[in-house]
């Protein structure tokens, strides 16, 4: 086995991923400051997406870097309008 693929191996793939999930559940959590733990966590993604590319699983670090930057901006504006639908639902109570 050469030395890139065993690199790739160890290579913290799965904590990207779950960090980035754990991100956009947060972004899409109508509760004031979820947004900010959300932008922390996405964070911890990003790095953990340039750590995956440096062990060599470029695949994987790629499509987290994509997702980081790309995605969860997205994310974080459905979950600012979920969060405004929220507070008319309760305006109008």
């Amino acid at each position: 086995m050469n030395d890139v693929s065993m690199q790739a191996g160890k290579a913290p793939v799965a904590a990207g991923w779950i960090t980035l999930a754990v991100a956009w559940v947060l972004f899409l959590i109508p509760f004031p400051g979820f947004g900010i733990l959300g932008w922390v966590a996405n964070i911890v993604a990003l790095v953990l997406s340039i750590v995956v590319l440096s062990k060599g699983a470029t695949g994987h670090g790629i499509g987290q870097l994509v997702c980081s930057l790309l995605v969860s901006p997205i994310v974080y504006f459905i979950g600012l309008a979920i969060f405004v639908g929220a507070l008319s639902v309760l305006d109008q109570m």
